[in-house]
């Protein structure tokens, strides 16, 4: 009877450890955003990107879509901002002082602006922001 119970706990402690691992490399596998869906939800009127990341834009449809950004400088340049539907880039560029970017949404994804160069060095600071947000069919 011993040895029984030892052999089926050997397996059931080997196949609980089978199934962590499995679950652990589809916890960790990368995914295409392509089939997500965007949700639409309230527009931010502002925003402030303070480090590096994303500001979400949850617009889910065909638009002309104008941004009012604002950078602060540090090192000599300005924030890098990408503006993208999904996963395709509408918009790259470094934003010095104040610009306006326009963009044409295909509403097959939730629009996002990105910052991805945040630096911190007193006096110096560089960061993004999203001084209005205008929407035009």
């Amino acid at each position: 009877m011993k040895p029984l119970a030892l052999v089926g706990g050997g397996a059931l402690f080997a196949l609980g450890v089978g199934l962590a691992l499995w679950s652990l490399s589809q916890a960790f596998s990368v995914r295409s955003m392509e089939g997500e869906a965007c949700v639409p939800g309230p527009l931010p009127e502002r925003g402030e990107l303070w480090s590096n990341g994303v500001l979400e834009i949850p617009l889910c449809r065909e638009a002309q879509v104008g941004l009012l950004l604002e950078g602060t400088l540090a090192q000599g340049k300005g924030p890098n901002a990408l503006v993208v539907e999904g996963s395709r880039v509408l918009w790259q560029g470094e934003v010095r002082g104040v610009r306006e970017v326009w963009v044409r949404t295909t509403g097959k994804g939730t629009l996002a602006l990105a910052f991805t160069n945040d630096l911190y060095q007193p006096p110096e600071d560089r960061n993004l922001f999203l001084r209005a947000l205008r929407v035009e069919p």
